[in-house]
């Protein structure tokens, strides 16, 4: 019996390890996307500058050298970087969304697999 006692707590304290470990890894997700929502134009890896409207006309005359096309006006121009820059804001919102949803249920999973575990390794000490 007491060989079965051992057992058990080894096993409770393994889960409450990796619980913990989760619960840190959830928490470092949470904040680095509410850094990201934060400031959606300066997350990732996007190839268009989005910082500026300058920045991303310059990225626009360049493509269009290289390719001999048409060269938009200003006018034309910006209302790319206007759609471009709504659709990385509206990206980043959802992708941050959803990670900050996931993160937190996971955290609740895993505080609730801690507290029963560690209750149970706790009782089956006292036995």
């Amino acid at each position: 019996m007491e060989k079965k006692n051992k057992i058990i707590q080894v096993y409770a304290v393994i889960i409450c390890v990796v619980a913990v470990i989760t619960f840190i890894i959830s928490v470092s997700s949470i904040v680095s996307a509410a850094i990201d929502r934060t400031d959606p134009l300066y997350t990732g890896r996007f190839e268009q500058k989005l910082a500026s409207f300058e920045n991303f006309k310059m990225d626009v005359l360049k493509t269009t050298q290289k390719d001999q096309a048409f060269i938009p006006d200003d006018e034309t121009i910006n209302g790319m970087y206007e759609a471009a820059k709504e659709n990385k804001i509206m990206t980043v919102q959802h992708q941050t969304f959803r990670t900050m949803i996931v993160s937190s249920l996971i955290i609740i999973i895993s505080l609730i697999l801690f507290g029963v575990h560690w209750w149970l390794m706790r009782k089956m000490g006292k036995e």
